[in-house]
């Protein structure tokens, strides 16, 4: 791990290219033994503009997906937000893309996660990775408990649409499911509304 890694403050910035992202520094801090992290602290990520409309219904449901190198997964947009990290030693690329409906349609998001950094994405953006590191566990805090019945409020876009501009590291020889694969491309992906949202 690098001086980077450790010698964070939390800290908080704003994604101009996509309305209500905010990408979080994370303090970590490690010894011989290993290293611990807040990975989410309310009371301290409030004031730094986390939105407190995430809390607002009371829900909060937390998944770890666990992905090998080259692992590559995305891009969906469900209907609600997220708070994503990585939990462990590994590392992804992340790339978000906006759904919603409006003058952001489109707008791609990308940068590289270790566990000193946290993303928040507002619902109806997309959201995918690839792994870089040998395995990575990756972080969703979302704000509504998952239903079956939410399917059809979700919207995807795919990953390799040249018009995203996305760069992938070795997409080629990435490791996608068949799902993935058949994503719409962004010109036939119908513009998330408010409804819908």
């Amino acid at each position: 791990m690098t001086t980077e890694f450790f010698g964070k403050t939390l800290a908080a910035r704003e994604i101009k290219a996509i309305p209500g992202m905010l990408e979080f520094d994370i303090p970590v801090h490690g010894d011989n033994r290993g290293w611990f992290k807040e990975n989410f602290q309310k009371e301290k990520m409030l004031p730094l503009g986390f939105p407190d409309h995430f809390f607002a219904e009371n829900k909060l449901q937390n998944n770890v997906s666990f992905s090998r190198k080259h692992v590559l997964r995305g891009l969906h947009a469900e209907p609600w937000d997220k708070y994503i990290s990585v939990a462990d030693s590994g590392r992804v690329l992340g790339a978000w893309v906006d759904l919603r409906e409006g003058e952001s349609f489109g707008h791609v998001y990308q940068t590289e996660i270790d566990a000193s950094k946290g993303i928040f994405v507002p619902r109806g953006v997309a959201n995918g990775f690839q792994v870089l590191s040998d395995e990575v566990s990756y972080s969703y805090l979302v704000n509504d408990y998952w239903a079956l019945e939410l399917k059809p409020k979700y919207a995807f876009v795919n990953y390799a649409d040249p018009t995203l501009g996305i760069k992938w590291e070795d997409v080629v020889n990435a490791e996608v499911s068949d799902a993935d694969k058949h994503h719409p491309l962004l010109k036939d992906v119908k513009p998330l509304t408010a409804d819908l949202l």
